[in-house]
């Protein structure tokens, strides 16, 4: 009899009831050939693998298919070169106004530390002092000091903050476009069937779309992961998120207003930049 059974918390079905079968410790499934499910229960079951299709948890973003969509700024990006990675290699330069928000330091005991916090220790002050620049010092000695800010990801506070603050500043808040980059070890490829592939300089995106508030919804096989979703942009095109996988800080380019906007909110640190600084250096508040 043919039917499709959903196991393993949504994530996989069966096509065929009488591809079941009750495993033994005598008669353990083949290598390779079988998948082997635990049930509530306890219970364990090996299926074959031509019976199980992935079927992917629901997600409030889609695939896009339509890879021109991105078009509009993948084609302003400036090429990597000799001096490495710009502002404009990750965000269009066609917007007024640029900035960087920083993701907040995380201890490995307590809460979560702002940049401008540590960068007023008295050590890192007079660091600073000394060398009479503040550039790049929170942020090498933060990280000798065992903090750790959120890599290529945003943390779960900056984002709904942005997200809060980004969809009132967008006549389009329920249809944006995210591109997530490929290389997430826990994004299966098979979840977004038929998204567009986006090419930029030295990275491979995927195209999804749907409300803004999706970004906020990791698209990892695991729900506890960081939301991972890395270029975000509205249809009506008023402002453009960047995350690179490399960096601690995102980039937001839209109206000067907006850049005020961000600066001004408590949840958020926030610092001005130039399409033409070096995209890998943190501006660090003064």
């Amino acid at each position: 009899m043919a039917a499709h059974l959903v196991l393993d918390a949504g994530r996989h079905q069966m096509t065929s009831l009488s591809a079941l079968s009750a495993t033994t410790g005598r008669w353990p499934p083949r290598p390779g050939r079988s998948v082997t499910i635990r049930l509530a229960d306890g219970a364990q079951v090996a299926v074959p693998r031509q019976h199980l299709e992935l079927v992917a948890p629901d997600h409030p973003l889609l695939p896009e298919p339509d890879g021109a969509r991105a078009g509009w700024w993948l084609e302003q990006l400036d090429p990597w070169d000799q001096r490495g990675s710009l502002v404009s290699s990750f965000v269009p330069s066609s917007f007024p106004a640029v900035c960087q928000v920083l993701h907040r330091w995380r201890a490995p005991i307590g809460e979560p530390i702002r940049w401008r916090t540590w960068a007023e220790e008295p050590g890192i002050a007079e660091l600073r002092d000394r060398h009479q620049t503040s550039e790049g010092l929170t942020l090498a000695f933060a990280e000798q000091s065992g903090l750790q800010a959120s890599i290529g990801e945003l943390d779960e506070l900056t984002a709904g903050a942005l997200v809060e603050l980004l969809g009132s500043a967008t006549t389009t808040p329920d249809d944006v476009f995210v591109a997530v980059w490929k290389g997430w070890g826990d994004v299966p490829s098979q979840r977004f069937p038929g998204a567009a592939q986006l090419d930029t300089f030295n990275r491979g995106h995927f195209l999804l779309r749907g409300p803004l508030t999706g970004a906020l919804d990791s698209v990892a096989a695991s729900r506890h992961d960081q939301p991972t979703s890395g270029l975000w942009w509205p249809a009506d095109r008023a402002w453009f998120v960047a995350t690179e996988i490399d960096h601690e800080w995102t980039f937001v380019a839209g109206r000067p207003s907006l850049i005020d906007q961000l600066q001004a909110d408590p949840r958020l640190e926030v610092v001005q930049t130039d399409y033409d600084a070096p995209a890998g250096d943190a501006i660090e508040p003064g």
